[in-house]
């Protein structure tokens, strides 16, 4: 990660550093985690972010994604807040979908938290393990697709 940003740190909790995000916080669609993930990486290494600190910011070419493990997240582009994450959620995955694209949201840490990364190697790894991983991914895809969907395209009412 990029250490001007207070990038995350592995394995090293008590780092200082990071950037507090301001200014306002709109459009949050909710907060999602699901327990059953976090169990799935719960003996792997972490990554320890504090409060504030970005993780990876829009714009920035993708390597991964993660699996909160404790703590909470938050994804938004400029002022407009997607969704806050707990654990057992994960962000960052459509970098493992499209290499070539890069982050399409900033995400940063709303307390102090504590994320597995998973890589391709570690993605096939789960899914060989637990093969509904790879739905249960592709079902938070949808979710928030579905989410962005209704927040920017209410439905219409025909009359």
């Amino acid at each position: 990660m990029i250490s001007d940003r207070g990038g995350p740190k592995q394995n090293e909790p008590g780092r200082q550093g990071g950037r507090p995000t301001n200014g306002p916080q709109r459009g949050a669609i909710g907060q999602f985690g699901n327990p059953e993930l976090a169990a799935l990486v719960s003996n792997d290494p972490h990554i320890d972010l504090e409060r504030g600190q970005v993780l990876f910011a829009e714009g920035d070419p993708p390597t991964c994604m993660y699996i909160v493990q404790t703590g909470a997240l938050q994804i938004r582009s400029g002022d407009v807040v997607y969704e806050d994450v707990g654990p057992g959620g994960i962000v960052g995955e459509m970098g493992l979908v499209e290499k070539d694209q890069t982050r399409s949201a900033t995400v940063h840490a709303l307390t102090d938290s504590q994320l597995a990364e998973i890589d391709d190697a570690r993605f096939y790894s789960l899914v060989g393990r637990t093969p509904s991983f790879a739905i249960t991914v592709m079902q938070i895809l949808s979710r928030r697709l579905r989410a962005m969907n209704r927040h920017y395209h209410p439905p219409q009412r025909w009359t």
